[in-house]
């Protein structure tokens, strides 16, 4: 195989695993697009800073939903990085621990597996935990008692679900915990050996985000929350309907939900200083018709597609219509497979649609 031969089946290799990632310049020194892991389509863009061909000077940016997958595994991530000797492998690499942390961000609850028998001690100890802790903060378990969900409520009322599996070594080996909160819990803090523990340590911990919830239940409460559709605790993203098509999206920040940069908001919630700063009052499900919202995507006649909403429009004043970046992306591809158009003029187009 020649080089143009390899050059070639390269090109065709990452097109067949990675149909919806492309080079957004000549150089091939950036991709941008989406990758899918399990079911769901994640947009990024990864870049090569300085014109190095070294994969350890790459710089990675995300949708929030990547973000938060990847919180804290920054360091796994760089060592991937520092090990592949291309994109392509990278790639690869990137999809198979997306879906790993995927796999883990979903409740433990629906995870079973066939394993050895547990300890001779394993139900004694455990029923003599939960009549310690007690038996209303038990919400939830699976028939094997491997894994189980704890209740605690925050001094606001919140009410908080703590998963929980456990190793059939237990009570000699650590539980496996985790909970909905808005920054993860370092592996070297979350080792517990015992539910005493876990209630003992989340309950703290809990503590620690009420300003940030007290803002976001705000937000949801008086204004018309798009996305997420439904929020989880650890959602610190927020994407408000303002009407006539448009929408406006924040992030909180945990630490200091009411300072952005250099600037702190006092007294008034975060939803008020908005609504002060545009001059405006958000509306919500209840003052609003769906209507004015719900634009459906010009391609894909729906407004919710894969977890998205549509978040491009037409620039023509006469039709705004608005569009899911992944339906112009594959509608795009078909385009250019059909007409046999070149990558040079495919990266044009994308260009001049603003998707690169």
């Amino acid at each position: 195989m020649n080089i143009k031969d390899y050059a070639l089946y390269k090109t065709v290799m990452e097109a067949k695993n990675f149909p919806l990632l492309i080079p957004s310049d000549m150089d091939e020194l950036s991709y941008c697009g989406f990758i899918t892991v399990k079911g769901q389509e994640l947009a990024f863009q990864i870049k090569l800073e300085n014109n190095s061909a070294c994969l350890k000077n790459a710089k990675l940016y995300g949708s929030p939903e990547l973000k938060r997958l990847i919180f804290g595994h920054e360091r796994a991530l760089q060592q991937r990085l520092e090990q592949c000797a291309n994109f392509s492998e990278f790639f690869v690499d990137l999809k198979d621990l997306l879906a790993e942390y995927l796999g883990f961000s979903e409740p433990l609850m629906t995870k079973e597996k066939t394993d050895p028998s547990p300890g001779e001690n394993y139900y004694s100890t455990l029923i003599n935990e939960l009549n310690s802790i007690g038996w209303d903060k038990l919400e939830a378990f699976n028939p094997s008692l491997k894994n189980l969900s704890l209740k605690l409520s925050d001094s606001s009322g919140r009410q908080h679900s703590i998963f929980v599996s456990l190793p059939f070594s237990y009570p000699k080996a650590s539980l496996i915990v985790h909970a909905e909160l808005p920054t993860p819990i370092s592996m070297a803090l979350n080792h517990m050996t015992s539910l005493k523990d876990v209630v003992s340590f989340y309950s703290k911990e809990l503590e620690k985000f009420q300003d940030v919830w007290s803002m976001l239940d705000d937000i949801d409460k008086h204004t018309w929350v798009l996305e997420p559709c439904k929020p989880k605790r650890s959602d610190l993203m927020r994407r408000i309907a303002l009407g006539n098509h448009c929408s406006l999206q924040i992030e909180l920040d945990a630490s200091c939900p009411k300072g952005e940069c250099q600037y702190r908001l006092f007294d008034l919630t975060i939803r008020k200083n908005f609504e002060n700063i545009l001059e405006i009052t958000f509306p919500s499900a209840q003052t609003i018709s769906t209507s004015d919202i719900n634009i459906e995507c010009g391609i894909c006649y729906s407004y919710r597609h894969e977890g998205s909403l549509p978040d491009q429009s037409c620039n023509n004043a006469k039709c705004g219509q608005p569009f899911h970046r992944s339906c112009l992306y594959e509608q795009i591809f078909i385009v250019a497979a059909v007409y046999s158009i070149n990558k040079t003029k495919l990266q044009y187009i994308l260009r001049e649609l603003s998707l690169l």
